[in-house]
């Protein structure tokens, strides 16, 4: 536990300046295109997501400029949020079924 709370600590998000209504720009630290193409995937697939875009400033530094705009019926943020709640159901079920299939493959090698 007091591993994922270094982790979690490392990843902590500022909020850009540029910020708008409907619009939210944020910098994510320690991330890289592993995250920045799945969330916005994942984001660009909600009806209330105008636009969701992701660059990396530069190569050599681990940060991920995220920008998400919605039609108004929910804030950015809250898009932001659901997104990840979502990400994060996809990651358990694939875990899951990969646990499943490793105890299947297991079990017919010991027969």
């Amino acid at each position: 536990r007091e591993r994922e709370r270094e982790r979690a600590k490392e990843r902590e998000t500022m909020a850009d300046s540029e910020e708008e209504e409907n619009t939210l720009t944020m910098t994510l630290n320690n991330e890289d295109h592993t995250l920045g193409a799945v969330i916005v995937d994942v984001l660009n697939k909600s009806p209330s997501v105008l636009f969701a875009g992701y660059t990396i400033p530069h190569p050599s530094e681990r940060q991920v400029k995220l920008c998400v705009q919605t039609d108004g019926k929910i804030t950015p943020k809250q898009a932001l949020v659901k997104a990840s709640e979502q990400l994060s159901n996809m990651c358990s079920s694939t875990d899951k079924l990969f646990r499943s299939k490793v105890e299947e493959f297991e079990n017919k090698m010991q027969e």
